[in-house]
């Protein structure tokens, strides 16, 4: 006796966002649209509208999506990491990991979204918002360590500065030339945490050693 086959799986919401997410990134936003998308993943444009009303929300839940997942549950795992130190914290933010398929994938997006915002409103004003708010913590994740709030405002605009700019340049980067530019910005942060010299450094190696990843 034949088995009958199993129906397909309904698409959710999220399997939508994410088909739209690789369009973006390999095709640039003005390739995020529904006929086009229904057909890349065999679906009908009647699927698109149990979850979303139009073009427009799906771009908005594109946006929500990759300030929760590339920012704020960063911010969340490291915030509720007990076992870390505030310097801990400081280090581990700085040494997340380039070379993994979800810190690359993570890239692609950010320069997808970034592109996006250079000619749209709604894109740009996401960004700007996430700008705001990973500033925000990198510099209470500084205070918290014993630094300053004017030099923290300061080196959390320099460090973010350095983390947008490598990403840019990462494929002409060594693992080894990331690490070196990493631990150096790492260093003339830590000069103005409070602490000894010695419980820095053992707190950095600390978390180096734990090989943490995002």
């Amino acid at each position: 006796m034949t088995k009958s086959p199993k129906p397909a799986r309904r698409l959710t919401r999220d399997d939508w966002i994410d088909a739209a997410i690789e369009r973006l990134v390999k095709r640039g936003v003005d390739e995020v649209r529904i006929e086009p998308l229904a057909d890349s993943i065999g679906v009908s444009r009647g699927s698109f509208y149990w979850h979303f009303k139009s073009r427009q929300e799906l771009l908005q839940a594109i946006l929500e999506n990759w300030r929760e997942y590339q920012t704020r549950r960063i911010v969340e795992r490291i915030r509720r990491d007990a076992d870390l130190t505030s310097v801990e914290r400081v280090t581990r933010l700085r040494m997340l990991p380039t070379r993994t398929k979800v810190s690359q994938e993570a890239a692609a997006l950010e320069l997808a979204i970034r592109a996006w915002a250079l000619r749209d409103k709604t894109a740009r004003r996401a960004v700007d918002e996430v700008d705001a708010e990973r500033t925000k913590f990198t510099g209470s994740l500084l205070v918290d360590a014993g630094m300053p709030k004017a030099d923290a405002s300061y080196w959390a605009v320099m460090s973010y500065a350095y983390t947008l700019g490598e990403s840019l340049l990462r494929a002409h980067m060594s693992d080894r030339e990331i690490l070196e530019c990493r631990s150096r910005l790492l260093a003339m942060q830590m000069q103005l945490l409070g602490g000894t010299g010695a419980k820095r450094s053992k707190a950095v190696k600390r978390v180096v050693n734990r090989k943490i990843r995002a």
